[in-house]
């Protein structure tokens, strides 16, 4: 018979062992659980994606490379991407200019579309997305080269109406010796037209180019001429700076013609005879040119003095006083002049020191005909054209020794217009 401590004590006996197996089960549960499930490593996301990220970046390549230093200037800065697709590029001087340029359709390359400024830092950046949304930046610097010299060059004429003669005169404030300098320089300059003619360009100096259509101007013709000499290698450690915009107008036809053997001069206005005027040049000792003159300026008043062309002032032929009226057809000195101290020789002998001697009356009308640009023919005399004179030189360098020109139409023609069908006839139906 249990007594009531002994069935107490049996009872928490019971208890404790049940809890104490229920442990154990508890316990074993949970070791099979974790033998079948592999634990997983904290913030794994996090670690793909900053890999992702690093291999975007390292898939952008950069030209020139980065840290590069003496890049020229006429090169193009590339940015290109062997995995995922450009989203943005930005490039920059240090100063926060921009370097603009174009990003491919298939957003794998991006290049630059001016040339780089010289004795410069350039920054760029790339932005770079993948298929899986990532994106990743990626940085370049590098620096441009500093030029020995920078070369410049004007044009001339600008805004004026000249005559059919006129050359386009280029020219450069450094010498351009290097011969690839020169050949490039050509596509750097623009010639546009009203009326495309064939043209075409020649060295006439390391400092002078020119450009001539190949007969005269037509009447009328507008020419304007761009030039862009950023980035342009002018040889010998020198690059070209700057841009230049002009335009010209030509305008009638005035041609004079100056025979040395009749002489009297003939003078038409678009083909028109005008006036002949009877003249006297220059005399055995001091011929006047022979050649295809262009009128190079007017002076109303010239202070002519024979020590410049080498006549001592008090010498028989020396010379010191003011002439007017004066229409500059040469370098050495050669004007058509009013000349009253030789009005009798005029139309019978030639008597000057090379100039076209007129009659006061007669150079008055002839200095308010003419405008730069014109033309003075010189025939009939002993004397050959200086082929370095800008009086003659463009004309009488023969056609074969100019550099073909690329003409532009100022105005292109309007694309055809694209005749408009008929409608067609609707089908008749039977009744």
């Amino acid at each position: 018979m249990w007594s009531r401590w002994s069935g107490g004590v049996i009872a928490a006996m019971v208890v404790i062992a049940l809890c104490a197996g229920l442990a154990v089960k508890v316990a074993g549960a949970s070791h099979s659980s974790s033998s079948r499930v592999k634990p997983q490593p904290p913030g794994p996301l996090v670690v793909a994606g900053r890999t992702l990220r690093a291999e975007l970046a390292g898939a952008v390549t950069f030209d020139p490379k980065p840290g590069a230093v003496d890049v020229a200037l006429d090169g193009r800065v590339a940015v290109n991407a062997t995995a995922g697709r450009l989203t943005a590029v930005r490039a920059t001087t240090t100063t926060n200019w921009p370097l603009f340029g174009t990003l491919s359709p298939s957003g794998k390359r991006w290049q630059s579309n001016r040339p780089l400024a010289p004795a410069t830092s350039y920054r760029v950046t790339a932005t770079v997305s993948g298929s899986s949304g990532a994106t990743a930046q990626s940085t370049s610097t590098f620096r441009t080269l500093t030029p020995v010299a920078t070369v410049a060059a004007t044009v001339f004429p600008d805004s004026l109406t000249v005559g059919v003669a006129q050359p386009i005169v280029i020219r450069f404030d450094h010498f351009i010796a290097n011969a690839q300098a020169r050949a490039a320089v050509l596509q750097r300059f623009t010639v546009t037209e009203s009326r495309p003619v064939a043209g075409g360009w020649h060295w006439f100096s390391n400092r002078e180019l020119h450009f001539r259509p190949k007969v005269f101007w037509p009447v009328g013709e507008k020419v304007a001429v761009a030039s862009d000499l950023n980035g342009w290698n002018a040889g010998d450690g020198m690059w070209g700076d700057g841009t230049v915009h002009t335009q010209f107008t030509i305008g009638d036809a005035h041609v004079a013609v100056a025979n040395l053997t009749t002489h009297q001069m003939t003078v038409t206005d678009n083909g028109r005879l005008i006036a002949t005027y009877p003249f006297s040049g220059g005399r055995d000792l001091y011929p006047t040119m022979n050649g295809v003159h262009i009128v190079l300026d007017r002076e109303s008043v010239v202070h002519m003095v024979s020590s410049t062309n080498g006549i001592p002032v008090n010498s028989p032929d020396g010379y010191d006083e003011l002439v007017y009226n004066d229409v500059h057809i040469t370098d050495s000195g050669e004007y058509v002049h009013a000349a009253p101290w030789s009005v009798g020789s005029q139309g019978r002998s030639n008597v000057s020191h090379g100039c076209i001697n007129l009659s006061p009356a007669d150079a008055l009308a002839f200095f308010g005909f003419s405008r730069v640009g014109d033309v003075v023919w010189v025939v009939a005399g002993a004397r050959p054209p200086e082929r370095g004179d800008h009086g003659v030189m463009d004309w009488e360098t023969k056609w074969s020794d100019w550099t073909p020109a690329v003409v532009h139409n100022m105005f292109p023609p309007p694309p055809p217009k694209t005749r408009a069908l008929a409608p067609r006839a609707a089908p008749r139906h039977a009744r």
